[in-house]
């Protein structure tokens, strides 16, 4: 079975420009790609397909090329949460997402403007986007709260457009993460320098009402975590080396390279 998203793009008028049309695909892109990227991890976002376009009252389906049923639904049941009121963000809407889909409000005003933006997936119904998106996405941007802290995982995204960020895949939550650095070279140098490799970011963490982090702002520090494979493994429970057992503080500081 092929998995589909399908948009009807109703206009506030008797049809559709050409200027709304590119506007609205080019808002369902990004939003598809966001969702995309938090399900599957894959930079190179997977090829979608245009399925099916029609006329009149513009309707356009899409599917991936590489068929995949949990992203597919997780932009038709995220949009549908979103849209019917929600202060909590969907499974895989990230920071990022969200504030995509606030900038589809831009599609509710103007000369050439829709009235709606259907959304239905194998034809089911999901969801109704409207001019009150932004609003609905605010109330979950707005919620949450922040704590000083750290956060772990593979550095593996740098955006050097307007503020520059780069995103690290938080090893607990298993989602992209968000965040925002100084505009100065040496911190781009030394975020090139970190990027697939697993860091500790240490600054203000930014979580979402369910405590899911969102981003990192004000960071104070960027560490290099990657196990250094010239260590000793020991499996639970096991001690490496007797003599170790005769003085383990000295062993702690031979693993972290300090001087007794």
């Amino acid at each position: 079975m092929a998995y589909s998203l399908t948009f009807v793009i109703h206009p506030d008028a008797e049809s559709v420009s050409v200027r709304l049309f590119l506007k609205a695909i080019e808002d369902i892109d990004r939003i598809i790609r966001d969702v995309d990227y938090a399900v599957t991890r894959e930079k190179g976002t997977r090829r979608w397909i245009i399925s099916g376009l029609h006329s009149s009252t513009p309707t356009i389906t899409l599917r991936p090329a590489l068929d995949n049923a949990e992203i597919v639904e997780a932009v038709a049941h995220g949009l549908q949460t979103i849209t019917t009121g929600t202060l909590e963000p969907p499974a895989y809407f990230t920071e990022q997402t969200l504030d995509d889909l606030k900038r589809m409000r831009r599609l509710f005003t103007g000369r050439d403007r829709a009235k709606s933006l259907e959304l239905s997936s194998n034809g089911e119904k999901h969801a109704v986007i409207e001019r009150d998106i932004g609003e609905k996405t605010d109330r979950i941007l707005k919620g949450g709260y922040w704590n000083l802290g750290s956060l772990e995982g593979t550095l593996e995204a740098l955006n050097l457009h307007g503020n520059p960020t780069f995103t690290i895949w938080d090893r607990i939550s298993r989602l992209p993460v968000r965040c925002n650095f100084p505009r100065d070279s040496t911190w781009r140098e030394q975020i090139k320098s970190l990027l697939e490799k697993r860091v500790l970011v240490i600054g203000r963490i930014n979580y979402f009402r369910n405590g899911r982090p969102r981003s990192i702002t004000h960071i104070e520090k960027i560490e290099d975590m990657t196990p250094d494979l010239s260590l000793p493994i020991a499996t639970f429970g096991s001690i490496p080396s007797p003599d170790i057992a005769k003085d383990p503080a000295g062993f702690l500081h031979i693993i972290r390279g300090e001087k007794e």
